[in-house]
């Protein structure tokens, strides 16, 4: 019997990967003249992986991995002025609006009535707790997480401080690797709802072969699955 639905954040409840990538678009054409666009996009995706373990995840992280790359890939010759936008675009997506996914509070609303809710997102502390409150959505969840890494330790730590059995929980996330796959392994359910594009650092090249994973393609569906799930329990 489930207790708890789990939530992402990130390009589950709201739009973030567009952004980021029309902000990396934006920083091709910054430094056009030093390399060729492919060239940006391989040299940005393996400095941001190299920051994470520094800087972990979010915008502030991405916007520290851009000046970097620019610096790296001009030989120290991109002008300060370029810098300064860079930065200023970090500053953009920092303030951006929030965008929703359709439909989204209405579930949200339509769960909370059955069960405990909860977000559970990696990133800035600062910047994703923001993102929740300037959501709308804050007072619909009885617990929102900000953690450095989403991994087996780290779900079954919050599982144990919320005195939740991990098999009467449901993740629900766009990530395989850290939405799903985790919580799969300490016997709770997960629904993978994938988002059109992928940060780099989230590309998984398997999908779980586990009884208790699911894809769907929209947010709205989740409760008629958990209606089917739990009739399926009462027969």
């Amino acid at each position: 019997m489930l207790r708890l639905i789990a939530f992402d954040a990130d390009d589950t409840l709201w739009h973030t990967e567009d952004m980021f990538q029309d902000t990396q678009k934006r920083l091709g054409d910054i430094l056009e003249q030093y390399a060729p666009r492919e060239k940006v996009d391989a040299a940005l995706g393996k400095t941001e992986k190299q920051n994470i373990k520094l800087f972990g995840y979010g915008i502030k992280g991405f916007t520290l991995s851009m000046v970097e790359t620019a610096i790296d890939l001009s030989d120290g010759r991109i002008e300060a002025q370029q810098i300064h936008e860079i930065v200023m675009m970090g500053k953009k997506m920092l303030d951006a609006p929030m965008r929703l996914f359709i439909g989204v509070e209405d579930v949200l609303r339509t769960l909370k009535q059955r069960y405990l809710l909860a977000i559970i997102t990696k990133g800035d502390l600062l910047d994703q707790t923001n993102k929740v409150y300037k959501s709308g959505l804050a007072d619909l969840f009885d617990y929102v997480e900000v953690v450095s890494e989403k991994d087996v330790a780290t779900y079954s730590a919050l599982f144990q401080e919320w005195s939740i059995d991990p098999a009467s929980v449901m993740m629900i996330g766009n990530s395989v690797p850290s939405d799903i796959v985790p919580v799969l392994e300490l016997g709770g359910h997960a629904v993978h709802i994938p988002y059109e594009m992928t940060a780099v650092h989230e590309i998984h090249h398997k999908d779980p072969t586990h009884q208790n994973f699911t894809r769907l393609t929209d947010i709205c569906e989740i409760p008629d699955l958990i209606d089917q799930m739990e009739l399926r329990e009462l027969i």
